[in-house]
């Protein structure tokens, strides 16, 4: 990103302000820049076994990781959290019963955290002040009480560890902060089952996959060792491949739209729904006013952000989902 040049001031100047900002544009012009990055990035990671960037910390098994999912799950402290998912819990049903009462399908989605679904990748040393019961129940507390308030939810993330051990493979990529494709199908079977049962006939089409393992991981599968800027980068890990299928429900293709409100987890989500046989139109509100993603006919398209928008797409939307993270 390109660093935005200060006001041109007295201030600016006596400070050196100005003068950092000159240098640190001079310094990225030189041709030198990009290699030495790249040399700093290896260096760190393969000699050091640490990241460049304090946000990235390298785990067990070089697995990489953002710091602020080791932190939450390293804190968490049921008791703190009950009255505040009690109260969470309560505006969610709002949402749900202001929706359904239009005739909209509603659905609050959980997704799951790196650290949490393994914690055994987390760095030696880490000082891990929670209690285990805190880390290991806080979903279990969670689910209870969205189950009480009578949320529709969908929790993709706590049989995550029983799918770990059932397919052989991690959920999670060495190289990625995000659900791997594997897990976010199973996320994603479950969405539909919890969108077909709200209604007499289906809504949305069944999703079926084969896997095999590869060992070329792609896009979100290596997010965060693409950060690192390395020369070269150790991609050689495994990551599930997915081959789908999907059947058109009983009643036929109808045309379906969602509106979502969540953050970067959707991603996984939204790119299995484009596999069905119906694929439908999701409007994305990404962290509800940061971007606004469409997906249509296959093709993502980024839009301009405009609330008069959103309020159309969530009134409009034939389903709503709403998605956290459970490190949230």
């Amino acid at each position: 990103m390109k660093e935005t040049a200060p006001v041109l001031s007295l201030n600016a100047v006596l400070t050196g302000a100005y003068q950092q900002w000159i240098s640190r544009s001079v310094g990225q012009l030189s041709p030198m820049f990009k290699p030495a990055i790249a040399w700093k990035g290896q260096v760190y990671y393969k000699l050091l076994g640490m990241a460049p960037t304090v946000q990235i910390l390298v785990g067990k098994q070089n697995q990489l990781m953002e710091i602020h999912y080791l932190q939450e799950y390293c804190s968490r402290n049921i008791e703190k959290l009950r009255p505040r998912d009690e109260e969470w819990a309560t505006r969610i049903r709002g949402m749900q019963d202001f929706f359904e009462a239009r005739g909209k399908v509603f659905v609050y989605i959980i997704t799951p955290s790196k650290v949490a679904e393994d914690p055994r990748i987390i760095p030696e040393g880490y000082i891990c002040p929670a209690s285990a019961k805190d880390r290991t129940d806080k979903l279990r507390v969670y689910d209870e009480i969205l189950a009480r308030h009578g949320v529709r939810f969908v929790d993709a993330a706590s049989g995550l560890v029983a799918a770990r051990k059932e397919y052989g493979v991690d959920m999670f990529p060495r190289g990625g902060i995000h659900w791997n494709s594997l897990a976010s199908a199973l996320g994603t079977e479950k969405v539909i089952a919890a969108v077909n049962a709200q209604r007499h006939e289906p809504l949305l089409a069944t999703l079926g996959f084969a896997w095999h393992i590869s060992y070329n991981p792609q896009g979100s599968d290596r997010d965060l060792l693409d950060l690192l800027n390395m020369k070269d980068p150790d991609a050689h890990y495994p990551v599930p491949e997915l081959a789908y299928r999907s059947t058109s429900p009983a009643n036929g293709c109808h045309s379906i739209t969602i509106a979502e409100v969540g953050g970067s987890f959707l991603g996984g989500l939204n790119s299995m729904l484009q596999k069905l046989a119906c694929p439908p139109r999701i409007d994305n509100w990404f962290y509800w006013d940061t971007r606004r993603m469409q997906f249509a006919d296959g093709r993502l398209y980024e839009l301009p952000m405009n609330a008069d928008a959103r309020r159309k797409s969530l009134l409009d939307a034939d389903m709503i989902f709403l998605e956290e993270n459970e490190e949230v």
